[in-house]
């Protein structure tokens, strides 16, 4: 952590500025005051202790080597769970993240994902090579100061998310982030569903996970799990339940200004026949539409702060665009 704060701290400082910019002018506070109530008015701390609780001194580890407070870093892993808490919401911006995922029989399974979050944090894009732990090491696309977005490891797992705010969320559930990097902790896709199917969920989201092995699909939210786990040749997943019926009151304006479904039908429409799954350049040329769209540029309120393609052999093999897909060129990560 502490290197990882050190390594960005400038980047660190500048997207942590204007994030606070943003909090003042959407929710008409001090920014320090706003973050200190966020902290207080949660409590997600003992679930992370619980499950991850070297993720704890990681994002500790963050705060000193950026130099920063440990309140506003540790606030900066919690995307997800403060757009839950936050009594108001900049106008037009919804959760976009578009997934797929494909595992053809006797082909090598692949995931990929479209991250879509605040244009506040463009700029800070970052990777993450995370060595040394208990368990395998990591490659994590992230933004500066947080401890992942998404990732695969070096025994194959991989995870991407989507977000699903319209589902009950907990207080004292466990953060989105802390869930990420404890399934990219796991060796088999086995364990990884295990772990996702047996936390509490803070909020309401999608976990599409792959392995060597094939693809796993999992909705999480603060009253249940729903694991769809057995063998299928593809997985597709918007922002919108596909599992549970349990929305939280009208969810229907959300998905509009998400174009959820809109995204969800491209997926199934390009996906074509089954027998012909996508390959991981078929599935990164999948990510760069920009029609319906499935890659948002950064004059959205919500961008597409990056893409990911993961060809889940032993290890991963990593595909990062650090930024739209449609305006910023894939790059491979090595190991």
């Amino acid at each position: 952590g502490e290197q990882h704060g050190e390594a960005l701290r400038g980047r660190i400082a500048d997207g942590l500025g204007r994030w606070a910019e943003a909090i003042a002018a959407t929710h008409g506070s001090d920014p320090d005051a706003y973050i200190a109530g966020f902290v207080r008015g949660t409590d997600y701390l003992p679930a992370i202790r619980r499950w991850t609780p070297d993720l704890l001194a990681e994002v500790a580890g963050i705060a000193r080597g950026a130099g920063q407070p440990w309140e506003w870093i540790y606030a900066s892993n919690l995307l997800d769970e403060e757009w839950t808490w936050a009594k108001e919401r900049p106008a037009g911006a919804a959760p976009g993240c578009t997934t797929a995922g494909f595992a053809a029989p006797g082909e090598m399974p692949v995931l990929a994902q479209t991250m879509d979050i605040p244009n506040v944090h463009d700029g800070t894009q970052a990777l993450l090579r995370v060595q040394g732990g208990d368990g395998p090491d990591c490659l994590v696309f992230t933004h500066a100061g947080m401890i992942g977005l998404t990732g695969g490891n070096a025994a194959g797992v991989a995870v991407v998310v989507n977000n699903l705010d319209v589902l009950p969320t907990s207080p004292a559930g466990l953060p989105v982030a802390f869930a990420v990097r404890g399934i990219l902790e796991r060796r088999t896709l086995a364990d990884a569903v295990a772990f996702v199917a047996g936390i509490p969920h803070a909020t309401g989201q999608h976990y599409g996970l792959a392995g060597p092995d094939g693809l796993a699909s999992i909705e999480g939210w603060a009253a249940g799990v729903i694991v769809r786990a057995e063998p299928t040749p593809r997985l597709l997943h918007t922002n919108h339940p596909l599992y549970t019926e349990e929305a939280v009151g009208d969810a229907e304006p959300r998905y509009r200004r998400s174009r959820t479904r809109e995204r969800l039908d491209y997926l199934v429409r390009e996906a074509g026949a089954a027998g012909q799954e996508r390959d991981g350049a078929g599935v990164r040329a999948l990510l760069q539409d920009s029609t319906v769209p499935v890659s948002l540029g950064a004059e959205e309120p919500s961008m597409t702060f990056g893409a990911v393609v993961y060809e889940c052999a032993v290890p991963t093999a990593m595909w990062v665009a650090p930024g739209p897909p449609h305006e910023t060129a894939y790059q491979q990560v090595r190991w």
